[in-house]
């Protein structure tokens, strides 16, 4: 991914690389065909920059095809960073050998305008193609070594110091680029290590709100029947509890039991029994129509069901409902004078204010069903406050 984003960088600053070596072109042959147009070369100058604008053109198509991937981060980025490379070398060749090749032709002031532009693209090139190290020496010595050659062969002083100047800029571009390189390519390297980090440290943190989550569905979820168990049941009921207070709105919780059921499960098995109560919670959970109801086992075989905001009538009707279910089933109980396996259901109801508390609740339906029990049980008794 690193190298990607090098190579990318190469490629979407080239639309600007190419504006400002197209300007900086045809400056310098407008110049040299004005004093070439004296000697009648000016041909030459107009050859030399149609063959840099087919260059041009061409790394401009490559440009348009990089830019047409389908993805970003992820390509072959060997060869487009040697697309690239080839490209930037012709762009040298062409401006460097261009200059000398105009040298012997124009004025001293022409020369020293041509080398006041070569440097000037050499040192602008930097912004544009810092972050391949091979790229822009590759550019830097084929556009001023050309030029950097004839200075040496003109065997005089002016021309030295000129070649000198060529050379000590071109290493202090060598030394200067190197080290912006590897500036860049640390602060990748320590950006991506930072995201990698990041992106650990989210994966980790999803880990444990999952695990939470799991945990907290374990805890609060009835092993054998599936639905919520005692502790979710009293915290759902203060919940209610403190919803309702000062709302003078009832509050109604059907608790119930299989009868003699632990002759059932002597009878028939614990699997077998197991697989009844779970038939039990689904039937509880069929009577839940709004959000804040709950259908909770809370130990060995009593279940409850809150219905916030239901009176005893209404109340009496959804046991009635889970009744009328459960015996819809025809589970055989031998041990049962019904001959089938029946509910002792009891019904308290409470309306809510300032003083009521919710143990008073629990208490009158834990009454309601000791009731039911105590009378035969397959039958539902209701107290209401």
């Amino acid at each position: 991914m690193q190298q990607q984003e090098l190579v990318a960088f190469l490629y979407q600053r080239f639309r600007f690389g190419v504006y400002i070596t197209l300007s900086v072109s045809l400056l310098a042959a407008l110049l040299a065909w004005v004093e070439l147009s004296i000697q009648g070369r000016e041909i030459w100058v107009i050859g030399w920059y149609a063959l840099l604008c087919v260059i041009l053109l061409v790394r401009w198509r490559g440009l348009q095809q990089f830019l047409g991937l389908a993805n970003k981060h992820f390509f072959p980025y060997r060869l487009w960073h040697r697309r690239f490379y080839v490209g930037v070398v012709a762009t040298g060749l062409m401006l460097g050998c261009g200059a000398a090749l105009l040298m012997p032709y124009i004025t001293a002031n022409m020369q020293i305008v041509l080398h006041a532009m070569l440097l000037t693209m050499c040192a602008g090139a930097i912004a544009y193609l810092s972050t391949s190290f091979p790229v822009y020496i590759s550019y830097m010595v084929t556009m001023m070594l050309p030029v950097t050659l004839w200075l040496l062969l003109q065997h005089n002083t002016a021309s030295y110091v000129l070649s000198c100047l060529y050379l000590f800029f071109m290493a202090a571009g060598w030394v200067s680029v190197r080290h912006m390189n590897r500036l860049v390519n640390d602060a990748l390297y320590y950006r991506y290590d930072n995201e990698a980090l990041i992106e650990d440290l989210q994966r980790l943190l999803q880990s444990v709100s999952q695990t939470n989550k799991a945990l907290e569905k374990i805890s609060t979820t009835d092993e054998i029947s599936g639905i919520a168990n005692y502790r979710a049941f009293r915290v759902r009921l203060e919940e209610v509890w403190r919803q309702y207070r000062g709302k003078a709105a009832p509050i109604s919780l059907i608790k119930l039991s299989p009868d003699h059921y632990h002759e059932f499960n002597a009878q028939y098995g614990e699997q077998t029994g197991d697989r009844y109560l779970r038939e039990l919670a689904a039937i509880l959970s069929a009577q839940i129509t709004q959000e804040n109801q709950l259908a909770a086992r809370l130990q060995g075989t009593e279940f409850v069901l809150l219905l916030p905001g239901s009176n005893s009538a209404g109340a009496q009707q959804v046991a009635g409902d889970i009744a009328a279910a459960l015996d819809d089933r025809k589970i055989n109980h031998a041990r049962s004078s019904a001959g089938v396996l029946t509910l002792s259901i009891g019904i308290g109801c409470q309306t809510v204010n300032t003083e009521a508390e919710s143990r008073e609740l629990l208490v009158r339906t834990d009454t309601a069903l000791k009731l039911a029990r105590e009378r035969g049980g397959n039958r539902i008794e209701s107290l209401e406050a």
